[in-house]
């Protein structure tokens, strides 16, 4: 049976990519025939949906995340939570997730996150029960975290290092993977890899598969990495937007959610918002080490900023 038929003739086709290119027999652009054929709507606005992309259209029913966070509010919860279910579902049977990702995932996918999930089912592992996700983010950091002595931690820094922090004790050593780990009693097969702005998007952008070749050794001898970036979602997303050197921040999104779903169990992703704040933290990771290996960093920091909410978001599409 065909999959796609065409709603101006009729003709049928087996593939998206051939019923594609015959719509311009009827001089219609892939995002006209849709808009025009299904008449889709905001459920917020009641205006028609705007046509992106094909799975954006046929899988999200806002114009803009912030209608979809306006719905929501104003939505009965039992209808919040029947659609924020069924978005939820349909994205990790499409996606093969059985482990809860972290915040930042849902956050980079336009979904609604932890917070979201929390006021609608009272707790975010009740959320992940009736999804049948594994919650593995099941932990708060520890008591006094953010006040803990580092001055007496040795950290080791990767030779390659280009911009290493100045701790008060460390030793340039070279490492199989990350820019910063720890030794003696203190290991715990952690690592940090630092990455400031515009390394951050090389690395995730063209550099990928070479990050991924450095998470496979990690994965093999059963460490855990933290990319630390010395930025914010937001500020890469404003700063890249003035660039004379633009990158495809929706390529590097995308690369950055598949990251989390392929090493569920050894990576995190934590933007500190400055160099300041990636240096503070660095050494807060690697002492606590294999701790936070079940915690949710990045939720943890979003919260001190923008408190229990929805992050409004800029993320590029």
């Amino acid at each position: 049976m065909s999959q796609f038929k065409c709603k101006e003739c009729g003709k049928e086709f087996e593939a998206r990519k051939g019923f594609h290119c015959h719509l311009k027999a009827h001089s219609l652009t892939i995002g006209d025939y849709y808009v025009k054929n299904y008449k889709k709507k905001d459920l917020f606005t009641g205006d028609l949906l705007q046509f992106k992309n094909y799975d954006s259209y046929f899988s999200f029913d806002f114009n803009s995340f912030e209608n979809y966070l306006s719905w929501l509010r104003i939505s009965p919860k039992k209808v919040s939570k029947e659609y924020v279910l069924e978005q939820s579902r349909q994205r990790f049977q499409d996606k093969k997730i059985k482990i809860s990702p972290p915040n930042l995932y849902y956050d980079l996918s336009l979904m609604a996150n932890i917070a979201t999930c929390r006021s609608l089912w009272g707790s975010y592992e009740n959320f992940t029960k009736e999804a049948g996700l594994k919650n593995i983010f099941n932990k708060s950091l520890p008591k006094g975290f953010w006040d803990r002595n580092t001055d007496d931690v040795c950290i080791f820094v990767d030779t390659r290092e280009k911009k290493p922090f100045e701790f008060p004790c460390s030793r340039i050593q070279k490492l199989d993977f990350g820019d910063y780990t720890v030794g003696g009693e203190l290991y715990s097969k952690t690592f940090v890899d630092r990455k400031a702005q515009d390394d951050f998007r090389q690395t995730f952008g063209s550099g990928i598969e070479r990050f991924r070749r450095e998470m496979d050794r990690c994965v093999q001898f059963g460490c855990y990495m933290f990319v630390v970036v010395e930025s914010s979602i937001e500020k890469l997303e404003e700063d890249n937007r003035v660039s004379k050197f633009k990158s495809n921040l929706g390529f590097v999104w995308h690369n950055v959610r598949q990251l989390m779903l392929d090493y569920p169990e050894n990576l995190q992703f934590v933007f500190a918002h400055n160099r300041a704040g990636t240096k503070k933290i660095t050494p807060l990771i690697l002492l606590y080490g294999k701790e936070l290996w079940n915690i949710d960093v990045q939720y943890h920091i979003d919260k001190i900023i923008h408190g229990e909410k929805q992050r409004k978001t800029l993320i590029s599409a």
